[in-house]
């Protein structure tokens, strides 16, 4: 009875919570971020444990788009300031385990669809009119020309899509490239809560409901990650080349 019990006490407490009832605070951007200078693109964002710090890691791509040399910041959840550390901290991989799990922490039929699938797309549009306008030779039965037709079966490309869906919302899409976990969505400690970048790139809130809530004046976000004690959403917008904002989101129900 008493490791029952002591087990029943080690699964995390899940409220139905209701997106539409948090109180969100207005995002407060921390820090600017040159990838530039960090040598590499950032492929995850976490919080320590006691929610003084994130750490950042960058990582490099190859021409597969696979990421590659990892590298590692510790930045202040106060004011940004990053410094390189040598190795993951020991934390980051129970955080990462939670945050980024194919299901809502205690709350596993809240859970990410994630389909593969190889699509067909043409690359760029033939510019309107043709060749035809241009004197080309008709393509009988096609309603173009030869040319374009070759040009366009040319463009033609293959390319491998990976899509994360809940409840029918798309919260990650990856094109051509490594499915990274976390990447576009991060689970609350408790709740049963998700954030994430939907298609439009805002930072958006998703309870098990179905429940969706757009955060107001965010844009190009990703890596949205949760403090461990539920009352804070970091994540970063992504502002131009190489360039990024580190943001934090007050959250209180």
């Amino acid at each position: 009875m008493l490791i029952a019990a002591l087990a029943l006490s080690l699964v995390p407490l899940v409220v139905d919570q209701d997106v539409k009832s948090l109180q969100l605070a207005s995002p407060a951007t921390v820090a600017e971020i040159d990838s530039g200078k960090l040598k590499g693109e950032p492929t995850q964002l976490a919080w320590s444990p006691d929610g003084t710090s994130l750490v950042l890691q960058t990582s490099e791509r190859d021409r597969y788009g696979m990421v590659k040399s990892p590298r590692y910041f510790l930045m202040s959840a106060a004011d940004g300031k990053t410094e390189p550390v040598k190795d993951a901290p020991a934390w980051l991989a129970e955080y990462w385990a939670w945050k980024a799990h194919k299901s809502a922490p205690g709350a596993g039929s809240f859970e990410i669809d994630i389909t593969s699938e190889e699509k067909t797309v043409t690359a760029t549009a033939a510019p309107m009119g043709g060749s035809l306008a241009r004197g080309g030779t008709a393509d009988p039965g096609q309603g173009t020309s030869v040319e374009d037709a070759t040009m366009r079966a040319q463009q033609m490309q293959k390319q491998h899509v990976i899509t994360l869906r809940l409840k029918n919302e798309i919260v990650g899409q990856f094109i051509n490239q490594q499915f990274l976990p976390g990447y576009t969505f991060g689970w609350a400690p408790r709740g049963a809560v998700i954030a994430y970048g939907n298609e439009q790139g805002h930072l958006a809130l998703m309870d098990q409901k179905g429940s969706k809530r757009e955060v107001e004046g965010t844009k190009a976000v990703l890596l949205p990650a949760w403090s461990p004690d539920g009352t804070k959403i970091a994540y970063l917008q992504h502002t131009g080349k190489k360039k990024y904002e580190l943001c934090i989101l007050p959250v209180t129900e």
